[in-house]
C-alpha cells in the first residue's frame, strides 16, 4: 500500500484506470451470475434439489462465458477511451513536432480538454518551447538585419575611400587616414559590443569579481570622459557614496563609460550628474543628462541592440546602437538590472542597480 502511494500523476492514472478495467469485468460476471442462478432459483426450484445434468453443466458454461465476454467488452470499450484520453494529446503533440521539424515554426498542438492533466500540461509546455523557438528565430532574422546594415556603412566608407587611393582619385593625406582608423574603430567596437551581448545571453559571459570600490571607479571614468564631455558642452557633477560590492570592476567602469558616451553623443550641452545611491540591498550608480530625453513610452526599448531614438542623429554621432544593450548584460550578469526613467523637465536617467551580496 504504502509502495501505491507514492505512485503519482499520470502513473497513478494508468494504475488504477487498469484496475477500474479488470474490476468492472468482474463486477459484470459477479453480478450476472448472481442475477442468473437467482431468477432460475425462483423459476425452477426444483433444478437445485437434484444432481445437475449434462445440460446444466453446459447451461452454467454458457452463461458464465457469455457474461465473460459481456465484461470483456465493456472493459475493452472503457480500454479503449482510457487509450484515446492518453494518446489524443501525445498525437497532437507528434503532429505538431513533425510540422516544426519540417521548417513551420508556427505549428501548435492542440489542447484536448478532456484529456490527463499531465498530458494537457505537456501539451502546454510543447507550445511554449514552440513559441521560444519562433521568437528565436525571428529574433535572429533581425539581429542578422541588423548586425548587416550596422556594418555595411563603415565598410562602406573604407572601400570607397581605399578603392579612390587605389584609382588616385583621392590623395592620400594624414587626416584622411585619421577618418579611415576611425571606421575601423566603429567596426572593432561593434565586434566587441556583439561578442560581449552574445557571451551574455548564453551565459558564458565570465566576471573576475572582487571587492571593489564603485565610488573609486566611477570616479576613474569621469576623469578619463571629462575632457571629450566639456569639448561636447557637458559639466560632469558627481556624488559618490564610497561602497564596496563583489564585482568585476573593469566590467563596472565599461558600464558607466558606455553611459557617459551615450550622454556624450546625445545628450543636449548642459550638466551630467553621477551618483551612486544605497537602495535596500543594492547600490544604484545613476547617470543623468538634461534632454532631450527618450520619447514617451519608449524607456524600456532603450536597452534593445540597435534601437535608436533618432536614427540619423545616431549614426552621425557615431553610436553603434550597442552601448546600453552591453550595459544591461553586465548589469544582469553581475545579478543585477539596469532602467532608463524621464527626468524633469526633459532629461533622461539610466540607473545600474548591482547587488551588494552577489
Amino acid at each position: 500500500m504504502w509502495r501505491f502511494r507514492r505512485i503519482t500523476g499520470l502513473n497513478r492514472q494508468l494504475v488504477l484506470s487498469m484496475a477500474a478495467v479488470t474490476g468492472l469485468a468482474l463486477v459484470i460476471m459477479t453480478v450476472g451470475l448472481t442475477i442468473f442462478f437467482t431468477v432460475m432459483f425462483r423459476l425452477w426450484p426444483d433444478l437445485f434439489h437434484h444432481p445437475p445434468g449434462i445440460w446444466q453443466h453446459v447451461m452454467d458454461w454458457s452463461v458464465t462465458a457469455l457474461l465473460g465476454m459481456v465484461g470483456v467488452a465493456m472493459a475493452a470499450r472503457a480500454a479503449v477511451r482510457f487509450a484515446r484520453r492518453l494518446i489524443a494529446s501525445l498525437d497532437a503533440v507528434a503532429g505538431a513536432a513533425k510540422r516544426i521539424a519540417g521548417g513551420d515554426l508556427t505549428a501548435r498542438a492542440q489542447v484536448d480538454e478532456s484529456g490527463f492533466r499531465e498530458t494537457k500540461q505537456l501539451v502546454h509546455d510543447f507550445n511554449a518551447m514552440a513559441a521560444q523557438l519562433e521568437r528565436a528565430a525571428i529574433e535572429m532574422r533581425t539581429w542578422n538585419v541588423a548586425i548587416a546594415h550596422e556594418l555595411r556603412t563603415p565598410l562602406t566608407i573604407l572601400r570607397g575611400r581605399l578603392q579612390g587611393y587605389a584609382d588616385g582619385v583621392f590623395t592620400p593625406d594624414m587626416e584622411a587616414f585619421r577618418g579611415l582608423v576611425g571606421q575601423v574603430d566603429l567596426l572593432t567596437r561593434i565586434v566587441d559590443d556583439l561578442k560581449l551581448l552574445t557571451l551574455a545571453q548564453s551565459g558564458r559571459l565570465e566576471l573576475r569579481r572582487e571587492q571593489v570600490d564603485v565610488a573609486a571607479e566611477a570616479a576613474a571614468v569621469v576623469a578619463l570622459v571629462s575632457p571629450t564631455c566639456a569639448a561636447a558642452g557637458l559639466a560632469i557633477e558627481t556624488d559618490l557614496a564610497p561602497v564596496e560590492v563583489s564585482a568585476d570592476g573593469a566590467r563596472v567602469r565599461q558600464a558607466l563609460l558606455a553611459l557617459l558616451e551615450n550622454a556624450r553623443r546625445y545628450a543636449a550641452p548642459g550638466r551630467v550628474r553621477v551618483a551612486i545611491v544605497l537602495e535596500g540591498g543594492s547600490v544604484v550608480l545613476r547617470v543623468a543628462d538634461e534632454g532631450p530625453g527618450l520619447p514617451p513610452g519608449m524607456e524600456a526599448h532603450a536597452f534593445d541592440p540597435f534601437w535608436r531614438a533618432d536614427d540619423s542623429r545616431a549614426r552621425i554621432s557615431g553610436g553603434t546602437g550597442l552601448g546600453l544593450a552591453v550595459v544591461q548584460a553586465i548589469a544582469r550578469a553581475h545579478g543585477g538590472d539596469v532602467r532608463a526613467e524621464p527626468v524633469t523637465p526633459q532629461g533622461v536617467a539610466f540607473e545600474i542597480r548591482l547587488p551588494l551580496k552577489p
